[in-house]
């Protein structure tokens, strides 16, 4: 199974390392030994899931640098969140995903801190609720569907969807109307009702965290 959150920590990671002279983040110039930086990247999951995802690491690098550095880390966390929402949130939208692929994404946006969440899913969803208005006005004045952005539309309701399958959330009648007029517009509703992985949150917690501490030993200088 691959693990989208770990992906993108890998990936910055990586840049991170690999940098021969400054590292900037939104003109920031970021300069936390790359142990620290790791810490940050973790911050992405919610404080509830952190302390067993992250069971690899070392508690006390992150204890000093909050003691040390408080500020400029929790800055720097800041910033990370804002890329990775606008990563998690383009991703959603230009790219197809398999039945299986969405379940994994819920799964993990169901990890994330709060904020964070709210960061990705506010403005998808603002997204949505015009494109449901848009089908709404089409179907009501019985217009050609062929300038409607069904793709965007149906990527979507099947990220929305899974999530709600997954954990119930406030924006279930939202998603419940983005079906509705779909079944009006294109008379089938048969590319949302995949069935999920019988697979338990822990199971996937669990999951995603052996793959972490593989990532982890593979890569024991993080000084």
């Amino acid at each position: 199974m691959n693990f989208y959150t770990l992906e993108w920590i890998n990936e910055v990671f990586k840049r991170y390392q690999e940098e021969k002279s400054a590292f900037f983040i939104e003109d920031k110039k970021v300069g936390f030994q790359p142990k620290y930086f790791l810490w940050a990247l973790l911050h992405i999951y919610s404080k509830k899931e952190l302390p067993f995802l992250s069971e690899s690491l070392d508690i006390k690098d992150l204890e000093f640098v909050l003691q040390h550095q408080g500020f400029d880390f929790m800055y720097l966390v800041d910033l990370l969140r804002k890329e990775f929402a606008y990563w998690f949130r383009e991703s959603i939208i230009c790219r197809d995903f398999s039945e299986e692929s969405y379940f994994t994404l819920a799964q993990e946006f169901l990890l994330l801190e709060e904020q964070l969440r709210k960061q990705i899913q506010i403005p998808l969803l603002d997204q949505m609720k015009k494109l449901i208005l848009d089908l709404e006005e089409i179907v009501e004045e019985n217009k050609s569907l062929e300038n409607f952005d069904k793709t965007k539309f149906f990527r979507l309701i099947k990220f929305f969807n899974t999530v709600e399958k997954l954990e119930k959330t406030k924006c279930s009648e939202l998603v419940d109307r983005a079906k509705n007029i779909t079944e009006k517009a294109y008379k089938s509703l048969k590319e949302f009702e995949f069935p999920l992985p019988p697979i338990s949150q822990l199971e996937f917690k669990k999951a995603l965290k052996e793959k972490f501490d593989k990532w982890t030993k593979s890569k024991r200088n993080f000084s």
